[in-house]
């Protein structure tokens, strides 16, 4: 009998904590922008199509990056800002509109195959680390300079292509 019931148990506690379930994952809504020299903003890519082409682009450095060195001073052609949805926190209605947030740059220059990638720009103004900015310099920590093919770069400084 206590067997049984012990088995029962066990059953029950995987049923009800779904272990072995598979868990689903929410995609989180992105779009691009995309900056000129001057910072101001040339094209906003929020199209299905074109922003799954970007991801593929700017997937490729991030995914096969080769280290190039410090990031320096880059006077970019072209920025293209990855933004996307804030995360849902407990207790928010997962219907209701959501705001976004910079994630990344992509610093594209006149010429040459480097491109520069900032991951979290801005995070020396994030509220709460205060502490750990003090003793590292986190900015400098997230961007990185990366080698890409000539034909990603070539087409990084074509950002017409993904006008809508």
């Amino acid at each position: 009998m206590k067997r049984i019931c012990a088995v029962l148990l066990c059953l029950m506690a995987l049923l009800l904590t779904a272990c072995g379930g598979e868990e689903e994952k929410a995609e989180k809504d992105h779009y691009y922008e995309v900056l000129d020299s001057t910072g101001a903003v040339l094209y906003t890519v929020k199209d299905g199509k074109l922003t799954e082409a970007l991801d593929d682009l700017l997937g490729e450095p991030l995914e096969d990056m080769e280290y190039s060195g410090t990031a320096g001073d880059v006077e970019p052609l072209y920025t293209y800002v990855y933004c996307q949805e804030k995360t849902l926190l407990a207790g928010e209605d997962p219907d209701q509109e959501r705001d976004y947030e910079e994630l990344m740059h992509v610093l594209v220059p006149a010429e040459g195959e480097t491109v520069v990638i900032q991951v979290l720009p801005g995070v020396e103004d994030l509220d709460g680390l205060d502490w750990l900015t003090g003793a590292v310099g986190l900015e400098d920590l997230l961007t990185s300079a990366v080698t890409v093919s000539p034909e990603t770069a070539e087409t990084l400084r074509d950002p017409g292509q993904f006008a809508e």
